[in-house]
């Protein structure tokens, strides 16, 4: 249950975002799902605790970049891998600790042992795949992992070699799949202290949605995709 002094917050925050046109789409964006499903897996999912190292893919999209700031609120050290030099870039803007371009690192192996090399506390996967399999093999004793995605594997028709991660229980503290099912505006203060920052890739044209959806898939978009019509 939201104090009082947090649910006038919130609500004062709403009324801003409803009387000026120009924030509208910033505010639903800053309260949305993808921001809330962020919190839920930090706090509640990984339960992450100031100075621990934080892993996260898929950095630069619209969870992933949110996982990463409030990361760094809470004072820890974030590690983030995206997959183009622009991305990298806005990672570092937003006070990554550390970016790199998977796709042109000489081996994603070095780089995670380059950024954290005694490992990591925690990982925000959103990924899947090999790549995922290589950042597992990098995790401290009892590290614990939430699987908010899988986007490498969607369209798979065979399945992936490479670690599965039922089999993977066994040697980790906490490995949940998870979906946010209800509400944790209390946990999500800091997007109305305007903490944190939210980028929008917009595609204009109902027509084009369903290109926009595969770019998304592609891994054009930097932060929420979102279609204007």
């Amino acid at each position: 249950m939201l104090s009082s002094i947090l649910k006038n917050a919130f609500l004062s925050k709403l009324r801003t975002f409803q009387s000026d046109p120009k924030l509208l789409n910033t505010g639903f964006e800053s309260l949305s799902l993808r921001r809330l499903t962020a919190v839920y897996g930090l706090e509640e999912i990984l339960e992450l605790k100031q100075g621990e190292t934080l892993l996260v893919n898929a950095a630069a999209g619209a969870v992933g970049s949110v996982v990463g700031q409030i990361a760094k609120i809470k004072g820890c050290k974030v590690v983030g891998s995206a997959g183009s030099d622009a991305k990298v870039a806005y990672l570092k803007e937003l006070g990554f600790d550390v970016a790199f371009n998977y796709k042109t690192v000489d081996s994603l192996e070095e780089a995670l042992k380059t950024a954290s090399p005694e490992g990591y506390d925690c990982f925000f996967e959103n990924v899947g795949g090999p790549s995922s399999t290589v950042a597992l093999q990098q995790m401290k004793d009892f590290g614990r992992i939430a699987v908010c995605g899988n986007i490498s594997t969607y369209n798979d028709t065979a399945p992936q070699t490479g670690i599965c991660f039922p089999t993977f229980l066994f040697f980790i503290n906490r490995l949940p799949s998870f979906l946010l099912q209800y509400n944790y505006c209390d946990l999500f203060i800091p997007h109305l202290q305007g903490k944190v920052k939210c980028r929008e890739h917009v595609t204009k044209g109902f027509e084009n949605m369903p290109a926009a959806f595969m770019g998304m898939l592609q891994g054009e978009n930097i932060g929420k995709a979102i279609i204007a019509v």
